[in-house]
């Protein structure tokens, strides 16, 4: 008997259902316990996780890349990237109390970055001190700070926007909970609730009432609102993000690193397209294009993806932005009549051309190494 019971745990789906419902529980109840577990558990699936033996390489390269270890590992797409290229690289932990010592002494000519979403602390971690190595110890970074400010942050990808008049779905930032109630007495419905910090749709809510949103707008200036899978002390407070709803659109990926651009569709399900894991791959409109190109240019990124709105006129809306992105298990972020491949912007001509090929190897990190190496030597020729 008590075998039977216990044997129905030995079934894939049930497990995998008690362990979606477990997590949550596990993080809120456990937060040390259960930081120690996904760290132990993200290193098992780094096949570079071992730093005696790949915490260095000495590469054919004539520069040495700094690689900032990540708490969930992505900074292994950055170290086969440097293997594939036999460029040198030295993996520098930014947590600890000497980690200023370690940059200096890294003999380092640039870092690469992938900042961790696994834990706010760890967020702003990478805003204060990525801040201090970029201005006081004036080491270069990439992607560049600009970019990464922006990440993760529903606010300040708003207050952005606005400020360079990029078309968007219309957004308010509240701080104010009696500003928020009057916006509310009077705004049309739906109304698209948004956590500032959450990646893949994680907490976004479709608000269809003046009462779903009242009583959004006291959880969010009173205890506070906690994102599913998220620790116990995160809770979002003081504040609010409330967006228009946008029916019937469709949305795209745009990719830019460097000079090489990549599109694809989001597939849509249940009310949203981030987070579906779907893809339609189909060639992106010129003008979709010509306006990443012109977003990402108006801040100087070189690293960003830029997921915008297509309504059913032509009109495009730029939803959110971020300077590095979760990864399908594809060797491609593009497919153009049946080609893999990128397009290219030629200035003079002032047209795309397209480029068959695979690019996106290692989560495109080997563009971003290849990029840094172009910027180097561009700037070691400058001082000449």
């Amino acid at each position: 008997m008590n075998r039977n019971i216990f044997g129905i745990f030995r079934n894939p789906s049930l497990r995998k259902f008690l362990a979606i419902w477990l997590k949550p529980i596990f993080r809120r109840l456990f937060p040390i316990w259960a930081t120690r577990y996904y760290q132990r558990s993200y290193e098992r699936k780094n096949p570079y996780s071992d730093e005696t033996k790949y915490g260095e390489y000495k590469g054919k390269s004539k520069y040495t890349i700094g690689i900032i270890k990540e708490f969930t590992n992505y900074h292994k797409n950055y170290i086969a990237a440097c293997i594939d290229m036999d460029v040198s690289y030295k993996v520098i932990d930014m947590t600890g109390a000497q980690w200023v010592d370690n940059i200096k002494q890294s003999g380092c000519d640039v870092f690469l970055v992938w900042p961790s979403a696994f834990k706010m602390c760890l967020r702003h971690m990478y805003d204060e001190r990525l801040k201090i190595l970029t201005d006081e110890l004036h080491k270069v970074i990439f992607p560049k700070y600009d970019e990464l400010w922006l990440w993760e942050s529903k606010r300040r990808m708003c207050d952005w926007l606005v400020a360079h008049s990029v078309p968007h779905p219309k957004t308010w930032v509240f701080y104010d909970i009696d500003e928020a109630k009057e916006f509310v007495d009077r705004a049309v419905f739906p109304l698209v609730y948004k956590p500032d910090f959450g990646d893949c749709a994680r907490g976004i809510k479709i608000l269809r009432t003046k009462k779903e949103a009242m009583k959004k707008i006291k959880s969010a200036f009173s205890f506070g609102i906690s994102l599913p899978d998220c620790f116990r002390a995160e809770r979002q407070w003081g504040n609010i993000v409330l967006q228009e709803y946008l029916s019937n659109v469709d949305e795209w990926r745009i990719i830019r690193i460097g000079e090489s651009y990549f599109g694809y569709k989001k597939q849509k399900r249940g009310d949203f397209h981030s987070g579906s894991h779907g893809v339609i791959f189909a060639d992106p409109p010129r003008e979709l294009l010509s306006l990443s190109r012109r977003v990402t240019e108006m801040g100087g990124f070189k690293s960003m993806s830029l997921d915008i709105f297509e309504a059913p006129d032509g009109r495009f809306a730029v939803n959110e932005l971020q300077a590095v992105f979760g990864w399908d298990p594809w060797e491609y972020q593009m497919v153009v009549n049946g080609k893999p491949g990128r397009y290219v912007y030629d200035v003079l001509k002032g047209h795309w051309n397209f480029e068959e090929g695979i690019f996106s190897e290692n989560a495109c990190c080997n563009l971003r190494v290849e990029y840094v190496l172009k910027m180097l030597v561009a700037e070691s020729g400058s001082r000449r």
